[in-house]
C-alpha cells in the first residue's frame, strides 16, 4: 500500500525512536496573500518504546522547509555542526549535531497535547543515512507542495 501523502522520517539507529511528519494539503489553498497561502496540513507522529504521539495540525510551511532542507545539506557535507528545524507553530522542535563519535544526535521536543500541554523532551542517535532519508521526505513534500509566494 502506498501512502496518500508525502512524508519525512526519522529513526534512531536502533528503530526505537521514530519521528514522522507529512503533508497532505495546502491549509489555505484559496488565499491570496504571502503569509497564508504557503502553509501545510502536517499529520505528525513520534514514538518510543511503549509510548506515542500522533496529531494532525497546520505546522509547516513550505518556506521553512525549504530553508531546513537547505540546512541539513550544509550539515551532511560537515559545513556546519548543527543543524535546527523549528517551524514557526512551535508544537515540534529537532537539532542535529555531531557528537564526539561523529554520530548524530537529534534532540528536540514534541508538544502533547498540542497548544496546551506539556513538551516531551527527547534525544536519540542517528546516522547520516536516517539524514538523507528525512531530508529525501521533506523534499518530497516540496516537490508535491512547492512554496507558494501569491
Amino acid at each position: 500500500m502506498t501512502n496518500p501523502f508525502p512524508f519525512a522520517e526519522l529513526m534512531s539507529q536502533d528503530g526505537l525512536h521514530c519521528f514522522r511528519i507529512g503533508s497532505y494539503g495546502y491549509a489555505y489553498p484559496e488565499a491570496d496573500n504571502e503569509y497564508d497561502a504557503d502553509w501545510h496540513r502536517n499529520p505528525l507522529s513520534f514514538t518510543l518504546p511503549g509510548f506515542k504521539v500522533a496529531f494532525d495540525e497546520i505546522i509547516l510551511s513550505g518556506g521553512v522547509v525549504e530553508d531546513f532542507v537547505a540546512e541539513l545539506k550544509q550539515f551532511r557535507a560537515l559545513a556546519i555542526n548543527e543543524a535546527v528545524f523549528d517551524p514557526i507553530e512551535s508544537f515540534f522542535q529537532l537539532t542535529f549535531s555531531f557528537n564526539q563519535l561523529k554520530k548524530v544526535v537529534v534532540s528536540g521536543y514534541v508538544e502533547y497535547p498540542v497548544g496546551e500541554g506539556a513538551q516531551l523532551q527527547f534525544e536519540f542517535e542517528t546516522d547520516l543515512t536516517y539524514v538523507d532519508q528525512f531530508a529525501a521526505g521533506l523534499k518530497e513534500m516540496l516537490q508535491r507542495f512547492p512554496v507558494r509566494d501569491v
